[in-house]
């Protein structure tokens, strides 16, 4: 099995990515809130490589090796068009079915693949692992338990969107200024995360994080989708991925016994790669 370094621009910025070549299917790849391709993509990838697919691994713009500044800056509407230019590029190589694309998206990236997905009906398939698919129950979570950060955390927030870009920690301890510190996400990035990763998010994403609902999208997933849910997550609403896989027509939904970090670490990667993989198999896009 062989990859190579690929880009193409979303907004003007070089985008990094590897290219794993397979066949006519395409499995467009990103990784969640301020993670990269090196942090545990490479199994995913090439279990579904093997499965048959091609596939292409990206790193959002101003993360990872991708270019654009200022850096570790987040926004779902960034990432999104990030989605499209990989989707656009995808289509064009060589011995790709532009039909035949799937995305693939875990946690933030999960809830942005539901977005693109939704105004595409050209998406053959979604592959959503543990995703983030209702902000406003992130919001409530966070400001119950945590009422003054959330405070601190919104009020920069709001400066970074009026044009005053700055950052606060991606994870920390429960107490902290960080935009990830629920009990025990501080020790999941810890263990998932590669040594390049940059504990830095810009907070700007958070002023309208409530209204991000890509739950209320799932009975226009008319196409496959194949739904990991960990019974211990506690970072993403179980809830909401429950009603995706409830009411999108074809939807496939596997649970695991897992916290949110834990499909890149440990044994459990190698089990949920499998079970994608099988799934990928089994369609006839």
């Amino acid at each position: 099995m062989t990859r190579e370094d690929v880009t193409f621009l979303s907004g003007g910025d070089e985008i990094a990515a590897w290219l794993y070549r397979g066949g006519e299917v395409c499995v467009v790849m990103a990784h969640g809130f301020s993670l990269t391709r090196h942090d545990g993509l490479h199994t995913y990838a090439e279990a579904l490589n093997s499965a048959g697919a091609t596939v292409l691994v990206f790193d959002h713009r101003y993360l990872g090796d991708s270019g654009g500044e200022p850096r570790q800056r987040i926004r779902v509407k960034e990432q999104s068009d990030d989605y499209r230019a990989a989707i656009a590029y995808a289509r064009g190589l060589d011995g790709i079915d532009p039909k035949k694309i799937v995305l693939w998206g875990y946690s933030f990236a999960g809830g942005t693949s539901v977005n693109v997905a939704a105004n595409d009906p050209r998406i053959a398939g979604l592959i959503l692992l543990c995703p983030f698919l209702d902000g406003r129950a992130r919001v409530i979570g966070t400001t119950r338990r945590t009422p003054w950060v959330a405070t601190r955390v919104m009020g920069r927030a709001i400066r970074d969107r009026l044009g005053s870009p700055n950052t606060i920690k991606a994870t920390g301890e429960p107490g902290e200024m960080a935009a990830m510190a629920f009990t025990g996400e501080a020790a999941g990035f810890a263990a998932c995360a590669s040594s390049e990763w940059i504990n830095e998010a810009s907070p700007g994403a958070f002023a309208t994080i409530a209204t991000h609902r890509p739950v209320t999208k799932a009975k226009r997933m008319a196409m496959p989708v194949w739904v990991g849910l960990g019974e211990r997550d506690i970072t993403v609403s179980g809830k909401a991925i429950e009603k995706l896989a409830r009411e999108a027509p074809h939807a496939e939904l596997h649970r695991y016994g897992i916290a949110h970090f834990e499909p890149f670490h440990g044994n459990d990667p190698a089990v949920i790669a499998a079970d994608q993989a099988d799934w990928l198999r089994r369609q006839s896009f």
